[in-house]
């Protein structure tokens, strides 16, 4: 594990709930979903999960940033993803507003690693 940066093992316990709570909502969609906004979250969670995973084996500020960066990326499509389901009429905002708060917390997390890498 890094020296440097360890991940809060709650936090990639929080993470594997968040997944589970994805393929719980995804089973709400609609079939014609099937292979579009469910297979595009459920890919989606699990880079989150394999990026968090990640960040144990990350020996350097480089590599905690590049998986930080890449958690960014993977959350603004996510982000992309409930809007449209809210928007298709899917979900409500109510219905996915634990999923936001569990991945905002996250995205804390990998924002201090982001800033923590330019220090020093």
């Amino acid at each position: 594990m890094s020296d440097i940066i360890r991940p809060d093992i709650s936090l990639y316990q929080q993470t594997i709930l968040v997944a589970k709570e994805v393929y719980e909502l995804t089973c709400k969609l609609p079939i014609q979903q099937q292979f579009v906004l469910t297979s595009q979250l459920r890919r989606s969670i699990i880079n989150v999960c394999n990026r968090l995973s990640a960040f144990t084996e990350s020996n350097s500020k480089l590599t905690l940033k590049r998986n930080s960066e890449f958690f960014i990326k993977v959350y603004a499509e996510i982000k992309t993803q409930m809007k449209i389901s809210i928007t298709l009429g899917h979900f409500t905002s109510a219905d996915l507003i634990t999923l936001e708060n569990s991945l905002d917390q996250i995205l804390i997390f990998c924002e201090s690693n982001i800033q923590s890498s330019y220090r020093n």
